[in-house]
């Protein structure tokens, strides 16, 4: 029986429901494990009401909730978080690289104290993930492991840097990434713990 994670990532531009009506459709019709809130083009502000609507639907359905990119959402809701590679390095070694808009000089110096129920980390090289791991990341999301819409003309990764990923880190790693049910035992295969997926579940 296979234990790996589904993990269903938003974009309400994908669908024609209000997002949470295709929340609950998706939760009806095939029960995920986790919802990662990917509504990166929200305000703050916007972002953190709909977290508060979303997360109540997941609740009601034992689905595991988590922010994306909004860290002060995460924490004031003590929820997971999910951050890409750059902000959780500036978080966690704010003298590493260079800081993204999404982290501003103030928020760094609050934020690097922060602990999180659970952090994951999107990572995109084997180095990464190694850094990432240990600097304190619960777990990756590596990607992208092959063609999707969502990365046009960006070549993908490829199991072959999954299955490299998976062999370097003691962490958690899930796959993302034009993940269809023809590809999904491939990303079994290669040891996932999981798999992300975007329009399969936006557009169920």
């Amino acid at each position: 029986m296979c234990t790996c994670k589904k993990i269903f990532v938003t974009n309400r531009r994908l669908s024609d429901l209000s997002l949470d009506e295709q929340v609950e459709r998706v939760f009806e019709k095939s029960r995920p494990n986790t919802l990662i809130l990917r509504e990166k083009d929200l305000p703050e502000s916007e972002y953190r009401d709909l977290s508060l609507q979303i997360k109540e639907i997941c609740d009601s359905f034992d689905v595991e909730f988590i922010v994306n990119k909004f860290w002060q959402v995460a924490f004031d809701m003590s929820v997971p978080v999910q951050l890409s590679f750059q902000d959780y390095m500036n978080l966690k070694r704010p003298e590493y690289g260079h800081k993204t808009e999404s982290l501003r000089d103030e928020e760094l110096c609050v934020c690097s104290n922060i602990k999180f129920p659970y952090t994951w980390v999107s990572i995109h090289s084997v180095e990464e993930a190694l850094a990432a791991s240990s600097a304190g990341a619960d777990c990756l999301i590596a990607g992208h492991i092959f063609t999707t819409a969502c990365k046009p003309g960006i070549a993908p990764r490829g199991i072959q840097f999954l299955t490299d990923v998976i062999s370097e880190v003691e962490v958690p790693v899930y796959a993302i990434g034009g993940i269809k049910s023809g590809n999904l035992q491939l990303v079994i295969a290669a040891g996932a713990d999981g798999a992300c997926q975007m329009s399969y579940y936006m557009k169920m």
